[in-house]
């Protein structure tokens, strides 16, 4: 049986939490990997994966290193974190090539349900304007089209059959000119 792994990501309080976990539960067996866990490891001299490109490479490898240790041992994995898409290129190439199948999909919804999201979060876990900055950062990322999925409704066991059944979230051969870029 092929081996998977799924890229859950998009901007702060859009479900990416919610939507990875249900999903890893959906999966006969399955790990869930965390990218704010990770990040979170750190005890002291922490610095934000969005301020420092160093701090956002060493969440990746952890990632990286999880998620390969676990396909490994046969688990599927979903992955949860804000991922960009030039870091899904770049840190998926050798997963694809190993004939790995990896799903990213961006969860996205309308700007009014993402501010209003956030703000039913507990107030130390709110993102504020970082919302809206993600948000932005997502449109500029060129990631194409087909790996957003509308989540404004949230009805989450139609997005995780969608999530499992729909071949346009597969990434293909990211290194082919013109391919997913």
């Amino acid at each position: 049986m092929k081996k998977k792994v799924w890229i859950v990501s998009g901007p702060a309080g859009v479900g990416k939490s919610t939507t990875a976990r249900r999903l890893a539960q959906a999966l006969q067996k399955s790990a869930y990997v965390s990218g704010d866990d990770i990040s979170h490891m750190t005890v002291s001299g922490r610095e934000r994966p969005w301020e420092s490109e160093q701090a956002n490479d060493l969440v990746w490898k952890n990632i990286v290193a999880l998620t390969e240790n676990f396909v490994e041992a046969g688990y599927d994995v979903v992955v949860d974190w804000v991922a960009f898409w030039q870091d899904v290129k770049r840190y998926t190439a050798h997963w694809i090539e190993q004939g790995i199948e990896v799903r990213y999909v961006i969860l996205w919804a309308e700007q009014d349900v993402h501010v209003q999201r956030d703000q039913h979060r507990p107030s130390d876990a709110q993102m504020g304007e970082r919302v809206l900055i993600l948000r932005n950062e997502f449109r500029s990322s060129g990631a194409p089209e087909r790996y957003y999925l509308d989540y404004t409704v949230g009805e989450l066991n139609r997005t995780i059959q969608e999530l499992q059944e729909n071949e346009q979230f597969v990434l293909t051969d990211v290194h082919q000119s013109g391919a997913d870029t």
